[in-house]
């Protein structure tokens, strides 16, 4: 029987910055967005963990298997998790665009609630509920960088 490994290790703030600043260049979003999100979903703790989600970015298993074919294991190792958040963000992202819909407040409220319930909204943030936590409020009400990033770091340019 395979069973879930938590590692609990803290990770510098820098080291994940950098890191979400590499796959959000790839991805073609703003490092400050992603980087918000994962503070938003787990303080930046890589064993966070909820009743249905997992890792820094809290991902669930159904936007795991959205994304990539991975073991949901892998869920814990904090560069996978923000990989693969990232690429749901991205998967989010293209859902937005394919229906004219994209911005980073939609954007914001897909990763939180899920595309399609933002769908069912009819892409309208007066209908989505407002979020509890302090930073998705930021995010949802348009601002790209609630959270500073850490001292002495450098940022990609994303078209």
């Amino acid at each position: 029987l395979a069973t879930d490994v938590t590692v609990t290790r803290t990770v510098a703030p820098a080291e994940i910055w950098a890191y979400v600043n590499e796959q959000s260049a790839k991805a073609k979003l703003s490092p400050d967005f992603v980087y918000a999100i994962v503070w938003a979903e787990s303080s930046l703790d890589p064993s966070a963990r909820s009743s249905v989600a997992r890792g820094m970015m809290q991902l669930t298993r159904s936007a795991w298997r959205e994304v990539t074919n991975e073991s949901y294991r892998q869920a814990w190792d904090w560069r996978t998790n923000i990989r693969v958040g990232v690429g749901y963000l991205s998967f989010c992202r293209d859902f937005l665009q394919k229906r004219d819909a994209f911005n980073y407040s939609l954007l914001a409220a897909s990763y939180l609630y899920g595309p399609y319930y933002v769908q069912n909204k009819n892409f309208d943030m007066a209908a989505i509920k407002r979020p509890r936590n302090k930073i998705y409020q930021r995010l949802v009400q348009g601002d790209v960088t609630p959270v500073e990033r850490p001292v002495n770091v450098s940022v990609s340019q994303v078209p």
